[in-house]
C-alpha cells in the first residue's frame, strides 16, 4: 500500500513475512520514490505512527541507497528476538511515507532425524515393515490351518486302512463259503496221518533148499 504527499514520497510495499531459521541470513528490502533530501529507516513492532526514536538503524546494520530508492536492513545469525513487524519509513522535512509492514519469524531449526536417508528410502522400508507385519499376522493362522489339515489327513488315512480291513471278505459268497466246508470235511476221511499207520510185521517164507 502506498500513500501520496504533496513532495510525491512514495514507499512500495514490501513481501507480508518472511520466516527464517535460526543462524540463516536473511535482508529485507524497502524501495521508495522520494526528493533529494529524504531520509530512509527501519522501525521494528510498532504501528506506522510511532516517534522516530524506536529505529533500529543502529542496532541492525542497514544500507541505503538514495540513487536507487532501495533500503535494506541485514540479519545475520538471525536469532529468535529478531522475531517481530518491521516497518520502512521514508520521510522529507514536510512529507513521509512508509510500507505496510513485513513480519519476520525466526524459527527454531528442525530437529535432525535419526536415519537421515531420501524419501525412496523411507518407502521401501515402509514397504518392507508392512510386508513383515503381514506375514506376522497371517503366518500363524496359516501354520494352524495347514496343521489342521495334516492331521485331518491322517485321520482319514486311519479310518480308510480299518475300514479296508474290516471289509476284507466282504465279497465273497457265503453259500459258496459253506460247501467248501463242506467238501473239505467230507476229504478229511479219506486222508489218514501216517503217524496213525500200524505197521503190520509180514512173515516171508524161506525157500526150500533143493
Amino acid at each position: 500500500m502506498a500513500h501520496y504527499s504533496q513532495e510525491k514520497v512514495i514507499v512500495e510495499a514490501g513481501p507480508p513475512s518472511k520466516i527464517l531459521t535460526e543462524g540463516e541470513h536473511a535482508t529485507l528490502e524497502c524501495r521508495f520514490k522520494a526528493p533529494g533530501g529524504a531520509k530512509a529507516m527501519w522501525k521494528k513492532s510498532c504501528s506506522p505512527n510511532c516517534s522516530l526514536s524506536s529505529e533500529i538503524s543502529e542496532t541492525y546494520e542497514t544500507d541505503v541507497n538514495y540513487t536507487l530508492g532501495l533500503a535494506k536492513l541485514f540479519f545475520k545469525n538471525a536469532e529468535r528476538n529478531d522475531t517481530g513487524m518491521y516497518y520502512c519509513f521514508v520521510h522529507t522535512e514536510s512529507a513521509q511515507d512508509h510500507s505496510c509492514g513485513t513480519y519476520l519469524w525466526v524459527r527454531r531449526p528442525r530437529p535432525v532425524s535419526f536415519l537421515n536417508m531420501d524419501e525412496s528410502i523411507k518407502n521401501k522400508i515402509i514397504t518392507a515393515e508392512g510386508f513383515l507385519l503381514l506375514i506376522c499376522a497371517i503366518g500363524p493362522g496359516l501354520f494352524l490351518l495347514f496343521r489342521k489339515r495334516w492331521e485331518n489327513e491322517r485321520l482319514l488315512q486311519a479310518k480308510k486302512a480299518a475300514y479296508e480291513e474290516e471289509n476284507l471278505y466282504e465279497g465273497l459268497n457265503l453259500d459258496e463259503c459253506s460247501m467248501y466246508e463242506d467238501i473239505s470235511r467230507g476229504l478229511q476221511a479219506t486222508y489218514q496221518d501216517i503217524g496213525n499207520v500200524k505197521v503190520i510185521d509180514l512173515q516171508l517164507e524161506k525157500p526150500e533148499k533143493p
